[in-house]
């Protein structure tokens, strides 16, 4: 998995986290900061102001592994 330090500048701007944001009425940063806390329940604070759903977990997750992934040259697409 991803460290919240590791997450590019572009993942905050992206639509999903935007909508998420928007849904807790809250930051992107913060969304992503407690998507990192879900990660780890032993890091999340009991008075969180918000959880994220599991499947709105599941989205952040599948988001930020396929970022992560490296990314190959296909010359000509063929694998």
């Amino acid at each position: 998995m991803t460290r919240s330090e590791d997450i590019p500048e572009a993942i905050y701007a992206d639509e999903i986290v935007s909508f998420l944001a928007g849904r807790y009425h809250t930051t992107p940063q913060a969304v992503l900061q407690r998507f990192f806390e879900q990660c780890d329940p032993a890091s999340m604070p009991e008075s969180a102001a918000f959880r994220l759903e599991e499947n709105e977990m599941a989205i952040l997750r599948d988001m930020l592994e396929r970022d992560s992934s490296p990314r190959h040259a296909n010359p000509g697409g063929r694998r």
